[in-house]
């Protein structure tokens, strides 16, 4: 189950990103060969609205007025709960790897087992939450993407990535009928929950996406280093 808490950490700035990498391509002719891709968010990847800020003055009292008594009200939580999907993120960060993979290794998707597929690849996320600052609003996604060769099981490529983006009004306007009003396109959470349930979840998605790029980065580079 999902829930919702107050949680002072460090600034945004100090969530670096981390990462854990396989690269095996060199041994194995996976170009042009059928792909299963699957998707999927762990149990217990829950999310969650976090305040965070590094408390001076009145801390906690200052934060939550900050941004918003209804951040953690029930309408609030009710709301987010049913938004924010780990599967939905998860298959926004796997159009990543995705889009990578038939770029530059011609990969062919197939719908499913009967299809005889040569590679599986996998796509899973392991933690999601909103973060809420006073510079913002972000989201922090910590995922993994790997490509298994089916008839060995021995993994051919595998990235892990952490990281922690800005939401802004550009992940809403290309997609809903309005986008937030914000002098600076940076929008926290009182704005957010103005939205309806399906632009939260637009908003979410399309910086996910983002994840999902980064990871498919990663392989266009050990594509190209597996050809030196």
């Amino acid at each position: 189950m999902k829930h919702l808490h107050i949680l002072l950490l460090l600034p945004l700035a100090g969530l670096l990103a981390a990462c854990g990498h396989t690269n095996n391509l060199a041994k194995f002719p996976v170009a042009g060969k059928k792909a299963l891709f699957r998707v999927h968010a762990v149990p217990d990847a829950a999310s969650s609205i976090s305040v965070v800020e590094s408390p001076v003055k009145n801390t906690v009292v200052d934060l939550i007025a900050a941004v918003g008594s209804v951040v953690i009200s029930g309408q609030a939580r009710h709301k987010l709960e049913h938004a924010v999907n780990g599967d939905s993120i998860a298959q926004s960060v796997s159009l990543g790897t995705q889009n990578a993979t038939s770029d530059y290794l011609s990969l062919r998707a197939v719908a499913g087992m009967q299809d005889d597929p040569d590679i599986i690849v996998e796509t899973e996320i392991t933690e999601y939450k909103l973060l809420s600052a006073s510079a913002g609003l972000a989201l922090y996604v910590s995922g993994k993407s790997r490509m298994i060769d089916r008839a060995t099981g021995q993994i051919v490529w595998e990235d892990s990535e952490n990281r922690t983006v800005q939401l802004s009004e550009t992940y809403l306007a290309a997609f809903a009928p309005r986008a937030i009003a914000s002098g600076a396109s940076i929008f926290n959470a009182v704005q957010l929950l103005t939205l309806s349930e399906e632009e939260i979840r637009t908003v979410v998605d399309n910086a996910a996406m983002e994840v999902g790029r980064e990871i498919g980065e990663t392989l266009r580079g050990d594509v190209a280093s597996s050809h030196h």
